[in-house]
């Protein structure tokens, strides 16, 4: 049963990515700010269809009051994150640049031009920061995971990189923090990819689940108030952090 049930889904996974190539294709289209923000909206449709096929279910605690658009700011496990993630917010993706060669996944997230963040480059850095700060100026929303990496989703998070929270200082935008977790698979393995995993089995194997349980809590949205980036990058993975010991205080994902 597993071995059908990956099968029907990577052709339904194919189907639906060659759809919505053709949809990300068309709303690029015309000025390249409304152009933007039609294509945050449709990989918002192609999150939420990717999740249907893989059989992810989501439980959302909805702790925000007050955001609008800003900069998302989530811990990370890898790639499914950007699947579920892209189906909750209407957004662009701050992506890191190695992500461009990965099969499959990188060729799918460049159709919804991300900005990507290239660590090893103070200029291209820069660059990004700007265009950050552009997409925010023109009312679209970003999700960055500032870890710079993925992690295996249960022994805390890595100490969070300032450079995505340079953006949204000059702008005074808002900053919406989240934290992501997975339940436990039947076979025990994690849904988290990270370290040097190989992509492509392990996209084989969660093909093959039932159900992907996933748990988001969005925390409450603040403003930079006069901190500079190295205060908020603190700041939020303090909050992130608490809320991170909390969900996994709280046991099993109920959905």
């Amino acid at each position: 049963m597993t071995f059908f049930r990956k099968i029907y889904r990577t052709f339904l996974l194919v189907g639906w990515i060659l759809f919505i190539w053709l949809v990300l294709f068309i709303v690029r289209m015309g000025d390249r700010w409304s152009g933007q923000r039609r294509l945050a909206k449709a990989s918002q449709l192609w999150g939420k269809g990717i999740s249907f096929i893989f059989g992810i279910k989501i439980k959302i605690n909805n702790y925000n009051d007050n955001f609008t658009s800003g900069l998302v700011v989530s811990n990370h496990t890898g790639y499914v994150d950007i699947f579920v993630q892209a189906g909750v917010w209407p957004t662009r993706f701050a992506a890191k640049d190695a992500i461009r060669t990965w099969p499959f996944i990188g060729w799918f997230v460049a159709c919804g031009r991300p900005v990507w963040i290239d660590r090893t480059s103070r200029i291209k850095s820069k660059i990004a920061a700007q265009e950050i700060r552009d997409s925010m100026l023109n009312d679209i929303s970003l999700i960055a995971y500032p870890e710079g990496t993925s992690t295996n989703g249960k022994d805390g998070m890595l100490t969070f990189k300032s450079t995505p929270f340079e953006a949204v200082i000059e702008g005074d935008n808002w900053i919406q923090p989240a934290v992501i977790r997975y339940g436990d698979t039947p076979d025990g393995k994690a849904i988290a990819w990270y370290e040097d995993m190989t992509l492509l089995p392990h996209l084989w194997r969660i093909l093959g689940y039932k159900k992907i349980d996933v748990e988001i809590n969005i925390l409450k949205a603040f403003k930079p108030e006069g901190r500079n980036r190295k205060e908020l990058a603190k700041f939020a993975q303090g909050v992130m952090e608490e809320e991170y010991k909390k969900m996994f205080a709280s046991g099993p994902i109920q959905i």
